[in-house]
């Protein structure tokens, strides 16, 4: 059984909710890029059980930090986990809006278009300089191939809201340039 899989199985199991973002959501909504993890939006209550889960299938803690936790996977090759935790209201209707997908013959969630965005766009204002690029670029071309007007209200005070001013003007820039 692969990790899919069986994430799938344990985390209804344990009653663990989660949602695929990262690398593997932007790749669902259409953006090709490459990605070397497993990134899963959880309960910041549920850490205990997700820790607990990933330790029987043999991952171990790389690197925590308070809404964050890297765990290095059991096996070279196997996927390495991030786990990015967030308060209840900030995951129920991420959860909620969630779109169904398969992913490596199990059945996952992602966050939609617009959730998506803005989980990059905070990690865009929050984040450490070594993600920003690739941060910077899943905005980009999500927003390219989607074809999203910038310039309308929704999509402004988006940016606003999780971004800032700047990152909204850089990208609108570069969404016009096409």
């Amino acid at each position: 059984m692969g990790l899919f899989q069986e994430l799938d199985i344990e985390a209804r199991k344990h009653k663990l909710d989660f949602l695929i973002i990262g690398g593997l959501a932007v790749i669902f909504h259409g953006y090709s890029r490459d990605t070397a993890d497993l990134d899963l939006l959880i309960r910041r209550n549920n850490r205990p059980g997700w820790l607990g889960l990933f330790s029987q299938m043999g991952y171990n803690i790389h690197e925590e930090r308070d809404a964050f936790v890297q765990l290095s996977p059991p096996k070279a090759g196997a996927w390495p986990v991030d786990l990015m935790l967030v308060v209840d209201p900030t995951f129920d209707p991420i959860l909620a809006a969630g779109i169904s997908v398969e992913m490596f013959g199990a059945p996952m969630k992602i966050p939609t278009l617009e959730h998506l965005i803005a989980l990059k766009l905070h990690a865009l204002k929050h984040g450490h300089i070594e993600r920003y690029l690739k941060d910077f670029l899943d905005v980009e071309n999500l927003v390219r191939i989607h074809r999203l007007d910038l310039r309308s209200e929704k999509w402004k005070q988006l940016f606003l809201k999780y971004g800032t001013l700047e990152i909204y003007e850089k990208i609108s820039r570069l969404a016009a340039d096409e």
